[in-house]
């Protein structure tokens, strides 16, 4: 009887495996790109085919711009931009507050200082700051360099996102901030300490791009906000964007700013952030694409070799980062697909690409889904290369676990009722 029984467990497990595998196969080995490779109307096809069944239900407001070759090929948008007035989504006037995107921005203007000799990238940063410094029982303060900052190794543990502050509640200076961040998107008020040595871990960092904002008023005597649109945003003709909420509104723009819906596509209080280079560039989509033509056309404001330096993956990090950049997946060319993705509760997430060998690139902004630009931004990067990100494959693998799991279920139950059948000898 023992024996019998561990027959039929024998079984069930054998089968668990075999389904397991066959979803493994199926999600990272035969499944194929949305559309075949050079196929841009394909591609543009099954994305405007997803932002159209999302904005039925879980969509507020959307914007896509598909580049090729360094040219806009297809721009589209979605939903109602404004809540209060319903006014459409205007790919050239509708601003979104960028989330982290903000990030991959602030890079640039963090490099336009490095090759002008105002940084040095490898340089501790302490000798930069007057303002605010690592508290002194940080063992590791004198070591934090740009370059870690930049990626995200320099030894920091905040792992802050940042929520913003409603409005009437007093926004934080940049040094309060750094001190004890009042407006973390989780967890309890926290500092921005080195509790590790830096250049040995990966550990993603708000409070590192929030120090670089610090460190480019420092060194330039400039706000960062009048900084990035002199160096960086005017420059790449990103002529409606903006790190300064306050020169929008009194240029009379306000209302072009698109609502933060929530997932129950309810309008959110607008948010005001602290932490502008981490989490607050407004931008409207034309801006982005503009800034996603940069990486392989006209750039007045990087030299090629600086910016091919920030396309490499960086020492102590996870091979996926460059400076400010993630680096998606390789594009077959030498290099990668990269860009940078964001989020801001509660519903604000975008997500900008590009293959800098191809000059194609995908812009997607989203308000009231947390996760469907991130989905199609994968998306697209497997159809511009052919090679899936790994969190499209844990995606991918994930959405056929709920079938696996009833496939499994029905199989063990089938086992189970033959080894019964077998026992009183009915087959």
């Amino acid at each position: 009887m023992r024996l019998k029984k561990s027959v039929m467990v024998g079984s069930i497990l054998t089968w668990t495996l075999a389904v397991i595998g066959v979803v493994l196969i199926e999600a990272f080995g035969l499944a194929g790109p949305v559309a075949p490779q050079g196929d841009v109307a394909g591609v543009e096809t099954h994305l405007v085919q997803k932002l159209e069944q999302a904005t039925a239900k879980t969509l507020g407001s959307a914007a896509l711009l598909l580049i090729q070759n360094d040219e806009i090929v297809a721009a589209h948008s979605f939903g109602v931009a404004n809540a209060e007035t319903q006014a459409p989504v205007i790919l050239d006037r509708t601003i979104y507050q960028l989330a982290s995107v903000s990030k991959v921005v602030t890079a640039w203007g963090v490099m336009r200082l490095v090759e002008e000799g105002s940084l040095a990238l490898d340089e501790p940063v302490l000798s930069y700051l007057t303002r605010w410094q690592f508290p002194v029982s940080n063992e590791y303060r004198e070591q934090v360099t740009v370059r870690q900052l930049l990626s995200h190794t320099a030894g920091l543990d905040d792992r802050l996102g940042y929520l913003g502050f409603l409005p009437g509640e007093e926004i934080q200076t940049l040094e309060e901030s750094l001190t004890l961040t009042q407006d973390p998107a989780a967890g309890s008020p926290r500092g921005v300490n080195v509790v590790r040595e830096p250049g040995t871990v990966w550990d993603y960092s708000g409070g590192g791009y929030t120090l670089l904002q610090l460190l480019i008023e420092e060194v330039t005597g400039q706000t960062f906000a009048d900084y990035m649109a002199e160096a960086v945003l005017q420059p790449l003709g990103m002529l409606g964007a903006s790190f300064d909420w306050d020169a929008i509104a009194s240029a009379g723009r306000a209302a072009d700013l698109a609502t933060s819906f929530d997932r129950q596509l309810n309008p959110t209080p607008h948010r005001r952030f602290t932490a502008t280079a981490a989490a607050s560039l407004y931008a409207t989509p034309q801006d982005m694409a503009q800034f996603v033509r940069a990486y392989a056309g006209t750039n007045p404001v990087l030299s090629p070799a600086t910016l091919a330096q920030m396309l490499l993956p960086q020492p102590g990090g996870s091979q996926d980062w460059g400076l400010g950049t993630v680096l998606y997946v390789p594009n077959g060319a030498g290099g990668y697909v990269v860009g940078h993705g964001g989020r801001n509760l509660p519903g604000l997430t975008h997500t900008v690409r590009v293959n800098p060998a191809t000059g194609n690139g995908v812009v997607l902004m989203v308000s009231g889904n947390l996760g469907l630009a991130n989905q199609l931004g994968h998306d697209w990067t497997y159809w511009e290369t052919g090679r899936l990100t790994i969190k499209a494959r844990i995606r991918r693998f994930r959405q056929r676990l709920l079938p696996a799991s009833v496939v499994i279920v029905f199989g063990a139950i089938a086992i189970v009722l033959l080894s019964v059948l077998r026992n009183l000898k009915i087959v």
